[in-house]
């Protein structure tokens, strides 16, 4: 059928077809080119024949051009290539032309034009950023709680599960502690609950500074009352952490006028089991921790406050009739 078609009208068809091509020669210059690519080119009347590609277009796509003679010439194809030109964005899809004896004497660049496509998938791609950055901003408000900035009890349901896992797997021990600002509805009562509010923010946020490793975790767990994990450590180690509380709670030098010694202070109850059981149920070793960690601090409240006291687990699951020991 081609037969029947002249070089004339071959001529036209290229030089009217509605995607901008060129003819590049490997002397790197354009040998010809269409209409629709004359209006890629920002030069008076748009004709660039007989110019340099390196001159038109730059040094970069002159390099891929002579890339592509090389390509061709080894017997291999050339994909196609996202490239920008003059503040838009095409897609280069290129053909090798040759002589009667196969050599390659140019190449056929043609051009499709994506900018609008690309300037979609760049407010898209920004939109699923923000969209992200909305998602884990509203991940971390559920998990936080707003006025300590600690994690909150939602956190703390997901966890540690997640620890008591990874020491059960480790075989490692695992304490909590639960501590209690002492007498906190007094200091309310006497200073209002603005300042109670900042007190709360005051002693969480110092009381975080205390926690070293990556895996520790403090959480406010109600109310006064916050709940430290602390996966990795036996009883000692758990102790020294409430210590370690303690000191920075009394370093804050707050006034609490309401009870003996006039100071801001915080009571803790500890609890360790130095190995996981391998075939007791995840909620019901965080039930044993809690209840041994809150039975403890309930003995150091009831002896008024100020203290730390142990709930010493013996190296299994505890039992009911757990021994607590007073602070060192």
């Amino acid at each position: 059928m081609l037969a029947h078609i002249s070089a004339e009208d071959l001529r036209r068809i290229y030089l009217d077809f509605p995607i901008a091509s060129c003819v590049i020669g490997r002397d790197g210059r354009v040998l010809a080119h269409n209409r629709e690519f004359a209006d890629v080119v920002p030069t008076p009347g748009g004709d660039v024949a007989g110019r340099y590609v390196a001159d038109v277009f730059g040094a970069i796509v002159m390099e891929a051009a002579e890339r592509t003679f090389g390509a061709f010439d080894q017997g291999a194809q050339e994909p196609q290539q996202e490239i920008g030109l003059f503040g838009r964005v095409f897609i280069v899809a290129v053909r090798p032309l040759r002589d009667a004896a196969g050599a390659v004497t140019a190449i056929c660049a043609a051009l499709t034009e994506i900018t609008e496509q690309k300037r979609l998938e760049t407010r898209l791609e920004s939109a699923n950023r923000e969209l992200q950055a909305a998602n884990r901003r509203l991940a971390e408000a559920a998990s936080t709680d707003a006025l300590t900035g600690l994690w909150n009890r939602h956190a703390l349901e997901e966890l540690l599960p997640r620890e008591i896992l990874r020491c059960r797997r480790e075989k490692a021990p695992l304490s909590v502690l639960l501590v209690d600002i002492d007498d906190f509805k007094k200091y309310n009562d006497r200073y209002g609950h603005l300042a109670g509010d900042d007190t709360l923010h005051a002693v969480a946020q110092v009381m975080e500074g205390v926690l070293r490793r990556p895996g520790d975790m403090i959480a406010r767990f109600g109310g006064e009352e916050f709940i430290v994990v602390l996966p990795g450590t036996a009883a000692a180690g758990a102790i020294k952490v409430a210590e370690s509380l303690h000191k920075a709670v009394e370093a804050l030098d707050i006034e609490h006028a309401s009870i003996p010694g006039a100071r801001l202070s915080i009571s803790v109850g500890a609890a360790c089991l130095s190995l996981i059981p391998p075939n007791t149920a995840l909620d019901e070793i965080r039930s044993v921790l809690i209840e041994r960690a809150d039975q403890a601090l309930y003995a150091v409240k009831a002896e008024g406050g100020r203290g730390i006291r142990l709930h010493w687990d013996g190296g299994s699951l505890p039992s009911s009739d757990g021994q607590l020991l007073p602070a060192r």
